[in-house]
């Protein structure tokens, strides 16, 4: 064997030695701030794409020694923020390129994607100077991956080309759809005309406002519409204030809308938040009570309509808009659109939604079966028409002697950007009227297809949101910025059957689908029909289904297995485990395997837990990151929680055989002692610190073929995880493992994440490690003094102030056993704060163990814990401190000398 065909340095990695998970935290939130222009996640949407930076940082650490950077922590930490930062120097780049290649001997390690999703870590791989295979099933991520990895490397110039086509495409279509986005005609001024400025007269508008209406169910009237419309603002700038005020005719029937402009919302005169929720709402004109049932049943009935509210134009200084009520412009005729789209060679999507899904397809309820019917019919002519015009330019490059692949290279960019037009004119598009922004939201807004009562229907034309040529021109601009250097390899297939021979890759670093958290495949049926209409002809192969393939889709869909949770459970499962058995089965001995994974639920952990050690590896290092937003963490009142996990793995020695259970309890508390130890020299607290520790807990578990109890059955992996979880927080408190459950739970809880609130599952995971029920009648958010109370989805714990002044709060009432040691805390702080005359009395009925409270109470004050969100050390450290500090007077003394 030559020295290039050797694997990488088979000792220890970066990333299961030290990495600064502060930084790349920061770095990676920070992609998230601000617009995404530029950016390549901007090339097209894909859900739950991870951050370049996490990415990068993946990659890098993955690839190079552990005693190979010759940097010290603070060195590391600085050359991270540079590496990592979006946009950050090309130089450091390069030197993160030279030391990977060096690493492996100067060939380029080859890298592998399993899931490769919206491309992030093939790119960034790429960029370090690797052979990528990226590999996907999704053919619309596929095709997404292929414009990012492969296309602009291959084709030098493909921007110029997109750029130069993409005018006579979308001139084009202009040509053809410019009668039905008319400018607005010169018109009488309204009342408005001071309060606006400026004539609309010869301005194209940006968006048409609708309102989707059902026939009044009631019966003693004439037939008249119901406007289901959520809310009329339109806009809400300091000092103006704009909305749709309601005009009701009640010898008409009918309820017009006047644009109002005021100064605050208060002087408009009435509430433009009145009107449906979720479907459901009050007559205007009759009074009649309209059922979301009824609702439903209208729109299956195909009774449900829409009427215009309102038009949208710049104002004409270019900036700030301006609302025309429905007499000041033209309405579509809809009977000229169809006729027109009847035409044309692309017909609209009539493929199914899915219907079993209806935690994120809900628009199936009110009748909206088929993706055509997510659309107005003028939406429907533009999309088509767009679509169609894809063919034409193609066979037009083709004519002028530009080479096959560079023109479906350049079509295919034509089809991407039509999908960002399709998010953005849609009928599921909200108007959004905020200070900080004011215009129409797109289609995914988020990670579903919700019903949508009141829609903005953009201008494809009209410079704005949803705008054809303004996604055409990103689009070749990111192309240009991605044309460095080589392609990478784009295959479409299964994870569980990769083109790549027996031990062939240096790393295999990848994101897995998470448990149940998004179907990807459903979501992505709304791209898939389009791009099937404009460059199927380019791709029958990938785009010749009716939709996405789902059968082989690693996710648990019950509504995919008649409903039973259990079997879409065993499915997923299964899935991964093939998935990670052929990851074993390309990866060179010694090289690692890297899963960027969302930590959710315990469940989830152990799935993937145990689908890498059924496929044969060991698990050797976990590290938390906080790649989300800013504002969804400490700043917003939440907890800042561990958002992503570095999960990193080896190849388990062939020889590992079969571990008792007391051998691997033995050898996982002094795994967890040497990581505790090194974490919090490098400075790892709270949450971040129990995260790590129990990542590195689950080597003494994978190590082994099999671990078994002393039964002789299997050891769960489920089990496992609880027993890890729980013995860290033992080895982080120390003494206090002896605590109660409730009171190690409250301990556990306030270290990881202070007093701020956080998700119920994040909490309940930690409630299942210490052993006690969260949410019951009797568990910690129940009964008339609880620990934590709930509000929706959230938790927080309630400390002393919330709880202290109850006169039976932590004492030994009559026939009950002792009580948690934390509720005796709470008491004891309360009185030694506000009423210390009743410090004795209340501690001879208490009658707790003083030194273990007293090792409660410097927990409570302990530095480790989380500050407040402004720095501030929380109420309950501070009373603790001040209770410390006289401690023999208030408790030693009080309690033994009247004995």
């Amino acid at each position: 064997m030559t020295t290039a065909d050797q694997p990488m340095l088979n000792g220890k990695r970066l990333i299961e030695d030290a990495i600064p998970i502060d930084v790349i935290s920061r770095t990676s939130a920070s992609e998230k701030v601000g617009g995404r222009i530029g950016h390549p996640a901007s090339l097209h949407l894909w859900w739950a794409r991870r951050p370049l930076a996490a990415s990068r940082a993946a990659v890098y650490a993955a690839l190079l020694p552990a005693d190979g950077h010759q940097r010290n922590p603070a060195e590391l930490a600085t050359f991270f923020d540079s590496l990592c930062r979006w946009g950050g120097p090309e130089a450091t780049i390069r030197k993160a390129r030279e030391e990977v290649l060096a690493a492996n001997g100067g060939q380029p390690p080859k890298v592998v994607d399993l899931f490769a999703g919206g491309g992030a870590i093939p790119l960034e791989a790429a960029r370090l100077g690797c052979e990528v295979t990226a590999n996907e099933l999704n053919p619309v991520a596929h095709l997404i991956e292929r414009m990012m990895l492969e296309f602009p490397q291959a084709y030098p110039g493909l921007a110029d080309d997109v750029r130069r086509w993409g005018k006579v495409w979308i001139d084009s279509a202009w040509d053809k759809l410019a009668e039905f986005y008319p400018p607005i005609a010169d018109v009488a001024r309204g009342d408005n005309e001071d309060l606006f400025g400026g004539s609309a007269n010869g301005r194209t508008p940006l968006a048409y406002l609708w309102t989707r209406t059902v026939r009044c169910p009631n019966p003693a009237l004439a037939e008249h519409r119901v406007d289901l419309v959520r809310q009329t603002w339109l806009g809400k700038k300091k000092g103006r204030m704009v909305a749709l005020r309601p005009i009701v005719d009640r010898t008409a029937l009918k309820v017009d809308y006047q644009v109002a402009v005021a100064a605050t919302a208060d002087s408009l005169g009435f509430d433009p938040t009145h009107g449906s929720t979720r479907g459901q709402t009050t007559c205007r004109i009759c009074g009649a009570t309209v059922t979301a049932d009824y609702v439903k049943a209208e729109g299956r009935a195909g009774r449900m309509g829409v009427a215009p509210l309102a038009a949208v134009v710049l104002l004409p200084s270019r900036r700030g808009r301006e609302y025309l009520p429905v007499e000041r412009y033209a309405l579509p005729d809809e009977a000229h659109c169809l006729s027109r789209l009847a035409e044309l060679a692309v017909q609209p999507p009539d493929e199914l939604l899915p219907v079993g899904d209806t935690k994120n397809f809900w628009a199936v309820e009110y009748g909206l079966t088929r993706y055509g019917e997510l659309f107005t019919p003028r939406q429907l002519l533009a999309l088509c028409t767009l679509a169609s015009g894809v063919r034409q330019v193609y066979d037009q490059m083709r004519s002028e002697g530009t080479a096959e692949g560079r023109a479906a290279a350049t079509a295919t960019a034509f089809a991407l950007a039509i999908n960002k037009v399709a998010d953005h004119c849609s009928a599921l598009c909200r108007w959004i009227a905020a200070l900080s922004y004011e215009g129409a939201a797109n289609t995914y807004a988020r990670q579903a297809l919700p019903m949508v009562w009141d829609f903005a229907e953009a201008n494809p034309f009209g410079g704005s949101s949803g705008d054809a040529r303004k996604y055409l021109n990103e689009t070749a601009d990111l192309i240009e910025s991605l044309a460095v250097g080589q392609p990478a390899r784009c295959v479409r297939g299964s994870a569980t059957s990769l083109p790549l021979a027996d031990e062939s890759q240096d790393a295999v670093i990848t994101d897995p689908p998470y448990y149940d958290n998004i179907s990807y495949a459903d979501l992505s049926d709304f791209f898939y029909v389009w791009l099937k209409r404009s460059v199927g002809f380019l791709y029958p192969d990938h785009l010749g289904g009716l939709l996405t393939p789902k059968r082989n889709e690693a996710v648990v869909a019950p509504y995919r297995h008649h409903g039973h949770k259990d079997q879409a459970r065993v499915f997923y499962e299964q899935m991964m485990a093939d998935a990670f058995a052929e990851a074993h089965r390309v990866l060179k001995p010694g090289a690692p395997l890297v899963c960027i994974y969302a930590h959710k639920t315990t469940l989830g952990w152990a799935t993937l837990v145990e689908a890498l050690r059924t496929a044969g590896f060991t698990i050797t290092e976990a590290w938390p990151l906080d790649t989300e937003m800013p504002e969804r963490s400490v700043g917003q009142g939440t907890a800042s929680l561990a958002s992503s996990i570095f999960l990193v793995a080896r190849k388990r020695l062939v020889d590992a055989g079969v571990g008792g259970e007391a051998e691997v309890l033995a050898e996982l508390d002094k795994i967890i002692a040497e990581r505790l130890d090194r974490l919090q020299q490098l400075g790892v607290t709270g949450a971040d610190l129990v995260i790590a520790t129990v990542g590195a807990g689950l080597r003494a578990l994978t190590r082994y073929e099999r671990v078994e109890q002393d039964n002789g059955e299997l050891l769960p992996a489920e089990r496992f995880l609880a027993v890890v979880q729980g013995r860290v927080l033992d080895a982080i408190f120390g003494s206090l493992a002896s605590a109660d459950p409730v009171t190690r739970y409250y301990l556990a809880a306030q270290y990881s994440y202070g007093y701020v609130a956080i998700p119920f599952d994040e909490a309940n995971n930690l409630a299942r490690m210490t052993g006690v029920d969260l949410d019951s009648q009797q568990g910690l958010t129940g009964g008339h003094n609880p620990l934590v109370s709930k509000q929706g989805s959230m938790v927080t714990l309630r400390d002393f102030e919330d709880r202290g002044n109850d006169p039976h709060l932590g004492t030994r009432g009559e026939g009950s056993g002792p009580p948690a040691l934390l509720d005796t805390a709470h008491g004891l702080l309360w009185r030694a704060e506000h009423r210390p005359s009743e410090l004795h009395a209340y501690l001879l009925d208490a009658r707790p163990d003083t030194e273990l409270l007293r090792q409660v109470i410097q927990a409570l004050a302990g530095k480790a814990l989380r500050t407040g969100s402004d720095g501030a050390k929380p109420r309950e450290a501070a009373a603790a401190e001040r209770l410390l500090v006289s401690w023999r007077r208030f408790v030693e003394d009080s309690l033994f000398s009247h004995e």
